[in-house]
């Protein structure tokens, strides 16, 4: 599956059933309209355009860019780029689709870290996971705890591999548990 039909079957399977059940939440906490206000938009936000009558690769995309005549919108899983000139868009609340939204590498590294905890005690579980320039930051939890026990940083390529990540979270935890 690649990254794009991922990510947008999370937003069919998790934020429709969350605006029509809503059990716990309002449906501001799945989408955010901004027809009327597109500078409210920012770098990274996940959008879908409300007027466009012909799908198209950018209907649901990434924020590029807020320029003044246009809003740019990068496709879901690759770098092209669309000027939307004449669009309002709804802003999705990524946090309501956890980890399935991230792309490319940082999906991938996600992945080996999920794989990775299995280096760890039995009782040692994934809590979070964040990523900034090439560092990957993931923080480890006790199950059935919700608090950070230790938290591992580490410089992330196409080469790293599951092995070298359950190692640093396999010495941290020795080291954290002392």
């Amino acid at each position: 599956m690649t990254d794009k039909e991922r990510i947008l079957m999370a937003i069919i399977t998790r934020i429709i059933p969350g605006m029509k059940y809503r059990i716990h939440s309002e449906p501001d906490d799945y989408i955010e309209s901004l027809m009327l206000s597109p500078e409210k938009l920012t770098h990274g936000d996940l959008v879908f355009a409300n007027t466009s009558i012909c799908p198209n690769d950018f209907m649901v995309g990434f924020v590029e860019s807020v320029q003044s005549e246009c809003v740019v919108i990068r496709e879901i899983g690759s770098s092209r780029l669309c000027n939307y000139y004449n669009e309002t868009f709804t802003r999705i609340n990524k946090d309501r689709l956890g980890y399935e939204v991230l792309e490319g590498l940082q999906y991938k590294i996600y992945n080996k870290v999920l794989k990775a905890f299995e280096y760890t005690e039995y009782f040692t579980r994934f809590k979070s996971i964040s990523f900034e320039d090439n560092t990957c930051t993931v923080k480890a939890r006790e199950s059935f705890k919700n608090e950070t026990i230790f938290e591992v940083s580490f410089e992330y390529n196409s080469k790293t591999s599951i092995k070298s990540i359950g190692k640093l979270l396999e010495d941290k935890e020795k080291t954290a548990s002392k």
